[in-house]
């Protein structure tokens, strides 16, 4: 049992040890987890999970509806995982529930992953929520999230991370990320290539789901017009938000109808750290895979962003090497941070980044999230 939060989370952050999803699913039948939540909203994706997962979010919330969100990872705080209304879990409910799973983390040695999914199962069971969105971690078919019950499957497209986990091929990860499609659960994808396409369409037609293509405009033009059910918008953000926001019109749509001036509202106010982040001449972008660096590198043009150097640094599950070499046209430094993942250079991320800003007038900081968002921290308490 812990008596504070930090060292119950310490402790938690600390469980890396996995075992099999149907391992893991006959855990949550021995102690009785239910998962058969209110209104699931299931997303899996290889980019953009967490971007759709908040519009969905605040789409709804427009319409007064309580909506319970699990994403990872976190960017600050490890709570974010966890949120009702966009407001992470409190210290106290999370201390209070990870000392009433202890018995059953200690005995069966869960995971932090698998620790944090119970004890989002336990804190949504304890309230009356509307809806629930909950992002996979990783793929969707042995993903520990899916021993939900869905109401709604959305895959945002398919790209190449993981690769160890979940196959060398684009096929090979559509279908892990396929596992999510239900028997009668309608899938919403913005996946663009047609092998893939076809094979979503293949499983939605042996489960007797509906499959809905979200099409997306090719616009190459800040801000980015955006058109939905007669309506026009214009999108201030990255190029790649464009795809999640259309995504998450398609899928709230689906649900409730939505108004022009609620749309509006979600586009004006909506923040989501560490994706094309600006701090005066310095943006942080967690583009974290190949497809990540090469919708990064399209915002860098289209933003006509001049003179910018790239301070970098990945985890050893990444293509690292992959990345950079996408990145070969701009002033690059790897860098460290403190993380037994990391796979950077050897100068520290803060010397990096001042002496990126001498030398050049714009930088970006990328390669990892979990690297973003430490640079994001100490940019912020600097």
């Amino acid at each position: 049992m812990f008596k504070t939060i930090k060292e119950a989370l310490s402790f938690i952050e600390s469980q890396r040890v996995k075992r099999s999803f149907e391992d893991f699913q006959k855990i949550v039948d021995r102690y009785h987890f239910n998962v058969n939540l209110k209104n699931v909203i299931h997303v899996a994706g290889t980019n953009g999970k967490g971007s759709t997962v908040t519009f969905i979010k605040d789409l709804l919330m427009t319409q007064g509806y309580h909506v319970g969100t699990f994403t990872s990872p976190y960017i600050i705080k490890h709570n974010e995982r966890i949120a009702v209304d966009g407001k992470p879990i409190s210290d106290l409910d999370l201390l209070r529930l990870i000392n009433q799973l202890y018995p059953i983390i200690e005995k069966e040695h869960l995971s932090m992953f698998e620790i944090d999914t119970l004890i989002m199962l336990s804190y949504f069971n304890e309230l009356d929520l509307d809806y629930h969105v909950i992002e996979c971690g990783i793929g969707g078919l042995n993903d520990k999230t899916n021993v939900i019950q869905s109401k709604i499957a959305v895959i945002t497209n398919i790209g190449y991370d993981h690769q160890f986990m979940l196959g060398n091929t684009l096929l090979d990860i559509a279908c892990h990320k396929a596992g999510i499609i239900k028997e009668r659960v309608p899938l919403f994808t913005t996946e663009k290539n047609q092998e893939i396409l076809t094979y979503f369409q293949k499983v939605c037609k042996e489960k007797q789901s509906t499959f809905y293509h979200v099409e997306i405009p090719d616009s190459h033009h800040y801000p980015y017009p955006i058109s939905f059910k007669e309506n026009d918008y214009l999108l201030y953000l990255p190029s790649y938000q464009v795809d999640n926001l259309l995504l998450a019109l398609h899928v709230v749509s689906s649900l409730i109808e939505l108004k022009r001036g609620d749309i509006e509202s979600v586009i004006e106010h909506f923040i989501w750290p560490c994706r094309f982040e600006r701090f005066g001449s310095l943006y942080l972008d967690g583009a974290h895979n190949i497809n990540g660096i090469m919708a990064l590198i399209q915002t860098i043009k289209e933003r006509n962003l001049e003179d910018v150097g790239i301070v970098f640094s990945s985890l050893i599950d990444k293509d690292g090497t992959k990345m950079l070499e996408l990145l070969k046209n701009y002033d690059v430094m790897l860098a460290d941070f403190e993380d037994e993942r990391s796979q950077g250079g050897h100068i520290s991320y803060q010397e990096a980044i001042s002496i990126m800003k001498e030398k050049h007038k714009n930088v970006v900081v990328t390669g990892s999230l979990h690297f973003v968002s430490t640079v994001r921290q100490y940019v912020i308490s600097a």
